[in-house]
């Protein structure tokens, strides 16, 4: 008799899978609807840590208006997010500024190595070519020398020819 334990498991953890794909399936088409649809949707809210109360200035009665791409409605933004939204703006410009003057640098040094060329004046009188005269000591041969010893190779083997019959 054969027990059936293993085929229930794998049908019910297949079930289990199934489940839970169909639900997040249904959970991100009707997020998806409702968020093109234009009805506000919440978000969950994180804990976070609880942290003492510090002294907060003043908010700043600017509002800037950002627009969303989707809804077309505005959002405010006021006080610390506006102060650091500005800063990032500023830091992006000057880190654009920046580029494109590393951009013009390498551009000129692109151009620079291009018209690089070597020229030799052989009329100058600091010109000095490389001597060729063959009695330096450095490139003549001692042939003397490499006829006593063997050489770097064995000595060749003397050719075996076949006896022939006739």
């Amino acid at each position: 008799m054969k027990t059936s334990t293993v085929p229930i498991l794998c049908g019910t953890a297949l079930a289990a899978m199934s489940a839970a794909g169909a639900s997040h399936w249904w959970s991100v088409k009707q997020f998806t609807t409702a968020i093109h649809s234009g009805i506000p949707v919440m978000q969950p809210k994180v804990s976070s840590p609880v942290l003492p109360p510090v002294a907060k200035p003043a908010p700043a009665p600017a509002v800037l208006a950002v627009t969303r791409p989707q809804s077309k409605t505005p959002v405010t933004v006021t006080g610390p997010q506006k102060e650091f939204f500005e800063a990032l703006v500023a830091e992006v410009k000057s880190l654009r500024t920046q580029n494109l003057n590393l951009v013009d640098q390498m551009a000129e040094t692109n151009r620079d190595l291009m018209k690089l060329e070597f020229r030799v004046d052989t009329h100058s009188e600091s010109f000095r070519p490389l001597p060729t005269s063959e009695d330096r000591s450095d490139t003549t041969l001692d042939t003397t020398s490499l006829d006593d010893g063997p050489g770097v190779l064995p000595p060749r083997a003397q050719p075996v020819f076949p006896v022939s019959g006739e």
